[in-house]
């Protein structure tokens, strides 16, 4: 009978039309997302260095639909196609008939089960045949290499046949133990909850081998495994299953295999007449009434019958109240807050995590971080119950009934609407509490309330109405309750995904749309986008009312079940009332629709990607010409910048000195403005009086050329002034404008007009210069290039200027500009501020105004001032200390500070950096300020410390000497401020907290290279590629200190300095740097310049075998065989062995107790010379080892750093090198000290 049964359920299940729906929604989804990859679609175009076709991003494509909110729709599928196996006879009645019929329980269990599971599998497979299908269309582009079948089907065999059957065996057997498909919906809920953890816990670098193995989905698992494929790897290699991924998929493999053979044994067919109930409740005793007696009907009472709209209201509410308290008491209800707040908690730990260092857990943090989990579990209950409660009736054949109640359809339908928008509040009401507890459990009491009351019961409530409306209008048209709940996820979820691939992105049809918004910010609160957030939200209130309205036409009620037939019926029912409201609610949509439309089409010219792209293209074929046509400089700033934050808006007025510095006359003046809706550029003038037309004007592009009747001379200089008006006009799609606010203003001179050609302003991807026609074009111009070393890498127009300005802001605030104050005061409510440098500066400053508290100190003569919102002095004694400790390092190794002062500035969350300007720091609040430092765990970085250290070396590295505007220039920027916090951070903290930090520079080093579009270049030819100015360049200094001793290498640098520091162009360059740095290398160790900056070389080090023995006198003989793999890397990642011989360090560890943690203790570490594959060393220590590694502290760059060390009595891993040594292993045996 299994075959029997099987083919008929599989026939059945093929017959059904939600099948092929979800088969095609998959299909269709996949197919755009391949067809994008494809670039089928005229869309903008980037560059990548990986094909859309390989098993990685096959396998990438997969994972990502189990993430999250796409892994609820794959939950939602599986429900609808698995849990109806054995359900369905309970629910159509037809059990009984298996009692009577001669069908053995394997016959029936596995027929049933594996009808269902084919079925799934068919289902989901359209997401791999989708994909294929899309990537067919960009055969024989860059985007595809040759079609390979088993690149699709490897995935699909290790990703979505053990998801479906793990799934799919859960949801088959819980609906049929409890025939409640809630309850299968519950489990799914809590493997997402599982993997939600265990992609949080991965903020910790320690945290990811765990993560990996528990994840039920493979994609933490699948990430891990192939976090440092470089691009060559991702083109070539094959899904590796082995390791963790391995452990991974065996393992919930496993479990999927025992939940079903523990569901066939526990089966039985009496399981039809005693379902099991997971959630027992004491039976209560029955007891039974005796009937009473008849009476007459001239004896009962006289029912009046009231119809007010004041009866309608009582019953609305009554009826809201009960569906609220139908909803509430469920336990699945109480399950899923229960699982929320869990959630909360879990994340909570890594909020805000920098370096695994967390943030303090203010409010904002609470709402953004730690309840974006519970957002998704509100989905889940409007989704799941908006089904129930549309359903609710039918399904208990109560629905007759009901349709024969007095009770119009509108107060049935709005009641169930209102009941719903109780349970969000609700839910809401627990993430407050939660939030709330979250602060109080870790100490933190600074709670603001009426930021969770605005953010949760304004802004997020006015969202879920909407969403309950659509999923409710939902439920009544479809004929299935399942299809409900995939339709309602449709526009809540994949028509913006699809809109967005496509780059559709006007908000006014991607729905629930909230506008052009801007995160909360401690400085700023909520801004100025309050107006427009319920702008949008009446919009799309208005066309869901729409939607519900005419819904309920169809709502069903009595016999008739079909669309037709309850349109029929519903009509009559339809009258003055409801059309009036129809009415409104239209009218409501266009208007409001009609303004969002004349802000951001009329008001403001409305750009897709596409458009941006094509501008790009214009500017550059238009005014490419000029790019070496000779410029003025400017040598002086002299402005007046006019901040009102109430308004928004700035009024500059400046005067640039400009001079010929050429040895030729100049005749052109080419000028960069910043164009847009709204900025209004007034005038510019030439002091002295020198004649001029404009012979240009382009606003679009915002550009003006000037001619001079009179070209002006070699070493001649002009004042030009100009004006201009910058005030928001309305509101635009996307852009929130967050430069100039309430409060924190932050913008730099960057909106000031520019003089010359701007090569930024062209077309970068050179994917899309190729299909425009353009030349490819360098990121940056060649290390050697002469005439781009004119120029500085941050400014065209200007080398060293005079700087002085007076800038006003509404009184009660500070503004702040570079340099010193002159002077201060207030007049008509505006407070002004003049300020002047003493001595030249790049052309690169800021403006800054708030509401500030300030924190004074004093490092010698130097001022230091701290401009903060008041209520984060959480770190600021850790700033102070940290530029007291940088001045201290930075004066004593590489010259004096050349300022007066220094102010770090705090500025709202829009941003998240800190920026070095002349004295002058603008941090953000979200990076340091409220960085929680954890001064017990030696393990936990004191991100403060390091960021400040890091912001203030640059005073030096990029104020003193600036490279040129060639590759290579941020080694001498970034990288020399890097290695400079580093050594601050190692004379606080000491080298065994640098540890942790190098590993995640590692860390982020090896996963960003991944991701590179172009080409991967050595470390003194990077083109502000910041994985490698910043991450590799900071283990590549910490490695040089090592090899050539820190006096040495700061000596050095300190030489290049002097030699280099406020320059006139041509500007130094790389090659000049690394200069100095080879001739302070002995000749012993001059390979590690060519390894470290001239080359990518990385090294897979690695321990084959550990083990030690205690000697008679108490000592301990450790003998430890490891092993080194050398490789020369190219541009996309591939990797050529080349021999070793380098001097590597190794080391022997215990552990010790350090502010109640085990913490590393070195016993011994020493450089050797690796120059086999493969080396056998014995040594003895003192001390009881516990572990031992080659390049312990990962001051190479190794492909693989996690297998460097470990433990012993335990097995190392094995390595694929392919390397095999001539004679063996050599074994060298070394002696310890003993002191």
């Amino acid at each position: 009978m299994f075959k029997e049964i099987f083919l008929f359920d599989l026939r059945l299940n093929f017959k059904k039309p939600q099948t092929y729906i979800f088969f095609g929604i998959f299909f269709i989804l996949t197919l755009l997302l391949g067809l994008v990859i494809a670039g089928v679609f005229n869309i903008a175009t980037g560059d990548t260095n990986t094909i859309g076709n390989s098993a990685s991003a096959v396998a990438d494509v997969i994972v990502s639909l189990n993430d999250n909110i796409l892994g609820l729709v794959n939950g939602v599928i599986l429900v609808a196609v698995m849990a109806t196996g054995i359900h369905k006879d309970y629910e159509y009645n037809t059990h009984p008939f298996y009692f009577t019929k001669p069908i053995t329980k394997a016959s029936y269990f596995f027929g049933r089960f594996l009808s269902a599971f084919v079925t799934a599998l068919f289902v989901f497979s359209a997401q791999v045949i989708g994909y294929y299908v899309g990537c067919l269309f960009g055969m024989g582009t860059p985007h595809m290499g040759t079609f390979q079948l088993m690149n699709f089907l490897q995935p699909f065999l290790i990703f979505t046949v053990p998801n479906v059957l793990l799934l799919g065996v859960i949801f088959f057997s819980l609906t049929t133990f409890t025939r409640n498909t809630l309850i299968a919906y519950l489990f799914c809920i809590v493997l997402l909850v599982i993997q939600s953890i265990t992609s949080t816990i991965t903020a910790d670098i320690d945290n990811k081998a765990t993560a990996a193995i528990w994840e039920p989905f493979g994609s933490e698992a699948l990430r891990y495994v192939t976090q440092y494929w470089t691009p060559s790897d991702q083109n070539t290699r094959m899904i590796p299953l082995e390791g963790s991924l391995l452990i991974n998929r065996m393992l919930w493999l496993g479990i999927g295999l025992l939940i079903t053979f523990v569901s066939f044994f526990k089966f039985s067919f009496s399981q039809f007449l005693t379902p099991i109930s997971i959630f027992k409740r004491k039976n209560r005793e029955e007891t039974r009434e005796e009937p009473s007696p008849l009476q007459s009907l001239a004896l009962l009472p006289k029912v009046t019958q009231h119809f007010s709209s004041k009866e309608n209201r009582k019953q609305l509410f009554y009826l809201a109240k009960f569906e609220y308290s139908k909803m509430t008491r469920t336990t699945f209800f109480i399950i899923i807050c229960s699982l929320g707040a869990v959630m909360m908690f879990s994340i909570a730990q890594f909020m805000g995590s920098i370096y695994a260092t967390e943030t303090y857990p203010v409010t904002y943090e609470i709402l953004e971080s730690v309840s974006s989990i519970f957002q998704f579990f509100i989905l889940i209950i409007i989704v799941f119950f908006s089904g129930n409660i549309i359903w609710r009736e039918r399904e208990h054949k109560a629905d007759e009934l009901i349709g024969a109640t007095p009770v119009s359809n509108g107060i049935l339908f709005f009641s169930k609407y209102i009941g719903l928008i109780y349970v969000v509040i609700t839910l809401l009401a627990v993430i407050m509490v939660t939030g709330i507890l979250i602060q109080f459990s870790t100490g933190y009491f600074n709670v603001q309330p009426l930021v969770y009351i605005k953010s949760l019961f304004g802004f997020r409530l006015i969202s879920w109405i909407i969403t309950i409306g659509l999923c409710l209008a939902v439920q009544i048209v479809t004929p299935n309750k399942y299809l409900g709940f995939f339709i309602s996820l449709v526009p809540t979820m994949f028509i913006n995904i699809v809109f967005n691939l496509l780059e559709w992105n006007n908000k006014l049809y991607l729905f629930n749309s909230s506008g052009p918004m801007m995160p909360y910010s401690d400085m700023n609160g909520f801004g100025h986008i309050v107006g427009t957030f319920m702008l949008y939200k009446t919009y799309w209130l208005s066309i869901t009312l729409i939607v519900v309205l005419f819904a309920l036409l169809f709502f069903a009620r009595g016999k008739e079940k079909g669309l037709k037939a309850r349109f029929r019926l519903s009509k009559s029912s339809f009258g003055m009332k409801h059309k009036l409201a129809l009415l409104i609610c239209m009218l409501i949509a266009v208007s409001a629709g009609g303004y969002i439309y004349y802000n951001t089409k009329v008001l403001h010219h409305f750009r897709t990607p596409k458009d941006n792209e094509l501008d790009q293209v214009a500017f550059e074929k238009t005014y490419k010409r000029y790019q070496n046509t000779p410029q003025l400089r400017i040598i002086a700033s002299n402005t007046n910048v006019d901040i009102f934050p109430k308004e928004r808006s700035v009024h500059v007025k400046g005067t640039y000195y400009l001079k010929n510095k050429h040895a030729f006359p100049v005749d052109t003046l080419f000028i960069n403005y910043i164009g847009g809706d709204n900025n209004d550029y007034h005038y510019l003038k030439m002091e002295p009086a020198v004649a001029f037309s404009l012979i240009k004007d382009d606003k679009k592009n915002g550009v003006k050329l000037v001619k001079f009747t009179n070209s002006v001379q070699l070493g001649d200089s002009i004042l030009f002034t100009f004006e201009i008006q910058y005030k928001p006009v309305g509101f635009e799609n996307d852009n929130t404008e967050t430069d100039i606010v309430y409060n924190g203003t932050f913008f730099n001179n960057q909106v000031f007009p520019s003089i010359g050609y701007n090569p930024d302003a062209e077309l970068g991807s050179n994917a899309a210069r190729k299909k425009y026609g353009l030349k490819a074009k360098p990121r940056m111009a060649k290390v050697d290039d002469s005439l781009a070393r004119m120029n500085t890498y941050i400014s065209n127009d200007a080398d060293w200027i005079q700087f002085e300005t007076t800038v006003s802001t509404d009184e009660g605030q500070i503004a702040v500009a570079p340099g010193y104050l002159q002077k201060d005061w207030i007049k008509d409510g505006r407070h002004y501020f003049h300020y002047k440098m003493d001595s030249p500066i790049l052309n690169f400053y800021s403006y800054l105004s708030a509401d500030y508290q300030v924190k004074r100190d004093k490092w010698h003569d130097v001022n230091i001032e701290i401009y903060y919102h008041k209520g984060h002095e959480y770190n600021l004694d850790r700033m102070v200390n940290s530029i007291k400790k940088s001045l201290d390092y930075y004066t004593a190794n590489f010259g004096p500070y050349q300022h007066r002062q220094v102010r770090i500035l705090e500025f709202p969350r829009y941003q998240s950096f800190a920026q070095s300007f002349p004295n002058t720091i603008p941090f953000s609040e979200s990076i340091g300020f409220i960085a929680k430092v954890d001064d017990k765990n030696n393990e936990k970085i004191d991100v403060p410390f390091y960021v400040t250290a890091h912001e203030v070396a640059h005073q030096w590295w990029a104020h003193q000497v600036i490279g040129g505007n060639v590759q290579g220039s941020t080694l001498m920027s970034e990288t020399m401020s890097q290695y400079s916090a580093l050594m601050v951070m190692e004379k606080e903290y000491g080298p065994q907290a640098m540890k942790k930090f190098l590993k995640y520079e590692m860390d982020i080093y090896l996963r960003e290279r991944t991701q590179e579009r172009q080409k991967e270049l050595p470390l003194m030819l990077g083109e502000n590629q910041q994985y490698i100015h910043y991450n590799k360049g900071s283990v590549i200094m910490y490695s040089m200190k090592d090899y050539l001793g820190e006096a040495v290498l700061n000596k050095a640098v300190r030489d290049y300095l002097n030699h280099t520091k406020f320059q006139e162009p041509p500007y130094t360059n790389s090659v000049e740097f690394v200069s100095y740095l080879r001739a302070a290398t002995p000749d012993s160790l001059k390979y590690i310049i060519h390894d470290m900056f001239e080359t990518i070389t990385m090294y897979e080090n690695y321990v084959q075998n550990l083990s030690y023995t205690k000697t008679a006198d108490g000592k301990y003989k450790v003998k430890l065989t490891v092993g080194s793999v050398k490789f020369r890397s190219d541009s996309v990642g591939k990797n050529t062995k080349i021999p070793v011989a380098d001097y590597m360090d190794i080391g022997i560890f215990s552990t010790q107790m350090k502010n109640g943690k085990s913490v590393d203790k070195e016993l011994m570490l020493q450089k050797i010379k690796m120059d086999q594959p493969v080396k056998t060393f014995e040594f003895i220590v003192n001390e009881k080892p516990v572990s031992a590694g080659l390049d312990p502290y990962n001051k190479l760059i190794d492909r693989t750093p996690d297998n460097n060390t470990w433990k012993f009595g335990t097995q190392p891993p094995k390595v694929n090198t392919d390397v095999k040594g001539d004679s063996g292993p050599t074994s060298i045996t070394v002696g310890v000290d003993e002191n």
